[in-house]
């Protein structure tokens, strides 16, 4: 079996990609394969058996993420059972994973502004009688959002609980998991107290998994950089660590061979405990592991064998750990290492030839998966990664051991500190340099599961051609790696249909318009929020829906946002698209608040201002709007909105802003024979506007609410929803189905709600 366990991870990878379809038709994917192990491989029987088996299990045992409601009795105060995870504390909040007495897994927190109890009975392996209530978890409304229900179904997590009364609720008890996690919490607070901010910041990611302390702008710029596996503890973190303790050992210590590895393979478990977990740290950790225990066995195994072990150890032990992006990460990159190594051996140039081979293959071989979750990458990242990491292994990771080893130290430590900071400061200030002079990230957009197969297959012919030294087939393999990239990013351009989604925002409007062939993109309005205190505007609007959205439809360009007027709830995220944007066009009405154009001149300059008069039609890359109003200026915001009709496909759309019923009744009087398909309420369904006499005028077939979920203006109005209802016009509501999506074509279109999935005509 030497250089062949690897086919029982590809034959596990098989199960957990078909492991939601028919057995039958999983069974006819097994005989296929098992025709090639047979015939093309020509393994034996017993061989071709035991992956056969290895799958079949696989396929039945492999959790499958239910998206079903879990049930739980909303009256239910108490929840019983143990603390089986590390205790996340902060200044506001503490948090756990609790495994209840039906067995389910409970991500249960608890805030405080500045409490007065005493927390510590929290610890891991505690049992518990907790005083709270079930919350509901927050999913993905919206195309590209980050679905949080989804990923805590990755950790096997079904519910969460918070805790209510903090006098009622009870801990007893601890495991000896808990003494593990002390000691890395006090090990991370030393370190806060000895060295500078941006140092432990720096220590606390790299040494124990923990990058809340890191800037949030700096985790951006390495993601923008495709620089993340700098910030995660990795093979290259552990292998580091055990090189210095094994040189340590053996010449400080001077203990044998045999007592040093001894004591590391004592001591090497522990470390992915206090490193927070993650699961590259396991599989590096268990790598090391089991190379110091095989090497004493007289079977031989082939590196790729060992990591083989390790990989089937870890999704037996933890059957979630498959959903881990940082697992399928850390092993695709190392299988894709081992497997080439002929080929990054190959260059007689030097150790920066072989570094670049080493990063090329690293970022082609997750360049997919990295695109389905991100959408863009950085191709120029490759030649930066030839000095990042160089500089990180041979400077940030060997300091900062060096500043924990000798933490007892305190004059060493003030000046490997002070030597730290401005090197790290010098090197931070060139990546943001590189980053202000070179081009964008390459903005694909959601690379479908459909072109994984043949993106593989020519990254397989492209090495392999490369390995046995033909050339010239190798290049035009790495062509065609390029050309499915570009087919997926032009695939908009290529396609019929236009989309226009109104976005869930919350209480606020954000919709989107594409035309088809991607003609050009424009949006109506661009809602934000306040921050907490109220007294500024805040980016969780545009960092949560709309900038994920626009990414993962590869929209980098915005031909026209078209502003209805100046309530935040309209324009609040403006300011940070003309920021991440290219902005063409900005269209408002002649009554537009001339500050807030004044404040966007002063963000980016390369937008041009166009005024919308009402009466007047405009064309937009060959789609034709109607101004309707403003006809003249009021003392109101809300009736100096730009109402906006044009058609889509077949159905003819009317978008009101947030007109009242003055408005409205200005709107019938100027077109009176007008009618619509499809309304966007008015003013998110406030009893102000939405009259029965407007309704039985424009008759419109659907209506859509942009509203947020429990808002505190109780919006839609009951009055409005039964006028809707007395005009048998269907109803969809953003509040209710997450984003409304309309898919249209030159002589059709179909509204299709985000939640729940279905269709209406």
């Amino acid at each position: 079996m030497y250089q062949q366990l690897h086919w029982f991870v590809i034959m596990y990878m098989l199960a957990f990609l078909f492991k939601d379809i028919e057995p039958i038709i999983f069974a006819v994917i097994m005989f296929g394969t098992a025709l090639y192990f047979y015939l093309i491989r020509q393994y034996s029987i017993r061989i071709i058996t035991s992956l056969l088996l290895f799958s079949c299990l696989s396929f039945h045992f492999i959790p499958s993420l239910s998206t079903e409601e879990n049930q739980h009795d909303t009256d239910q105060r108490i929840i019983s059972g143990e603390i089986v995870s590390a205790i996340d504390h902060n200044d506001s909040y503490i948090r756990f994973t609790l495994k209840s007495q039906n067995h389910q897994r409970l991500e249960v927190t608890y805030f405080f502004d500045d409490t007065k109890y005493n927390l510590s009975s929290f610890r891991t392996g505690a049992i518990c009688e907790l005083n709270g209530s079930f919350q509901d978890i927050p999913t993905s409304r919206n195309p590209g959002q980050f679905d949080y229900k989804h990923y805590l179904l990755t950790q096997n997590i079904q519910a969460q609980f918070m805790i209510n009364s903090i006098t009622e609720s009870k801990c007893e008890g601890q495991s000896s998991l808990h003494k593990i996690h002390q000691l890395r919490t006090q090990l991370i607070d030393k370190i806060e107290n000895i060295v500078s901010p941006l140092t432990s910041a720096w220590l606390t990611a790299l040494l124990f998994g923990d990058r809340d302390l890191l800037d949030e702008d700096v985790i951006k710029l390495f993601q923008t950089w495709n620089l993340s596996h700098l910030l995660a503890i990795s093979g290259l973190h552990v292998g580091l660590l055990l090189g210095i303790i094994y040189f340590v050992l053996l010449f400080i210590f001077r203990i044998t061979i045999e007592r040093a590895q001894l004591l590391l393979v004592i001591t090497l478990p522990l470390y992915p405990l206090l490193a927070g977990g993650a699961p590259s740290v396991w599989r590096a950790s268990l790598l090391g592991l089991l190379v110091i225990i095989l090497a004493k066995v007289p079977i031989r195994f082939a590196g790729t064998d060992i990591l083989s072990i390790v990989f089937v150890l870890m999704v037996l032990l933890h059957p979630y750990v498959i959903y881990s992006l940082a697992f399928q990460f850390s092993f695709a990159v190392t299988y894709a290492i081992l497997l080439s190594r002929n080929i990054i051996n190959q260059s007689k140039l030097g150790y920066s030839w072989i570094l670049l081979r080493i990063s090329l293959i690293s970022m082609l071989v997750i360049l997919p998966i990295q695109l389905h979750h991100f959408y863009q990458f950085q191709p120029l990242s490759i030649l930066l990664n030839l000095i990042i990491i160089p500089y990180f292994t041979l400077f940030v990771l060997p300091i900062l051991l060096l500043i924990l080893v000798i933490s007892f130290s305190t004059s060493i430590v003030t000046v490997l500190d002070t030597l730290f900071i401005n090197v790290q400061t010098y090197m931070l200030t060139f990546i943001q340099e590189i980053d202000a002079i070179m081009p964008s990230a390459w903005l694909i957009g959601s690379f479908p599961v459909k072109f994984y197969l043949p993106y593989y297959l020519m990254l397989f012919l492209f090495l392999y051609f490369f390995d046995i030294n033909h050339i010239r087939k190798a290049f035009l393999y790495g062509i065609s790696i390029v050309l499915i990239l570009f087919l997926v990013s032009i695939k908009p351009y290529l396609t019929p249909h236009g989309y226009i989604t109104v976005l869930d925002i919350g209480q606020g409007d954000a919709i989107v318009i594409e035309l088809p062939f991607r003609q050009a993109v424009y949006m109506i309005d661009a809602g934000g929020t306040m921050s907490s205190d109220f007294t500024s505007g805040s980016d969780k609007i545009f960092e949560q829906v709309i900038d994920p959205f626009l990414k993962s439809r590869g929209i980098g360009e915005i031909d026209a946002i078209i502003l209805s007027h100046a309530d935040h709830d309209h324009i609040g995220s403006v300011p940070y698209l003309l920021e991440a944007y290219q902005i063409n066009h900005i269209i408002t009405s002649p009554y537009f608040d001339d500050r807030m154009l004044k404040d966007y001149r002063k963000i980016n300059q390369n937008f041009s201002h166009i005024t919308w008069r009402a009466g007047q039609s405009f064309q937009l890359h060959n789609q034709e709007f109607y101004v309707h109003l403003p006809n003249r200026k009021h003392d109101s915001k809300n009736e100096n909105s730009l109402v906006l009709s044009s058609k889509f496909g077949n159905k003819t759309w009317l978008f009101t802003g947030d007109i009242g019923v003055v408005g409205e009744e200005e709107l019938l009087k100027q077109f009176p024979s007008q009618k619509i398909n499809i309304l966007k309420i008015s003013h998110h369904g406030s009893n102000t506007s939405t009259s029965a006499e407007f309704l039985k005028i424009i008759n419109p077939q659907l209506g859509l609410i942009s509203v947020g979920q429990k808002n505190r203006y109780n919006h839609p109005h009951p009055d409005v929803l039964k006028r809707l209802e007395d005009h048998k016009t269907k109803i969809l509501r953003t509040d209710q189905n997450g984003a409304i999506i309309y898919k249209f074509s030159k002589g059709s279109g179909t509204v299709s709600p985000y939640l729940p999935y279905d269709v209406v005509p």
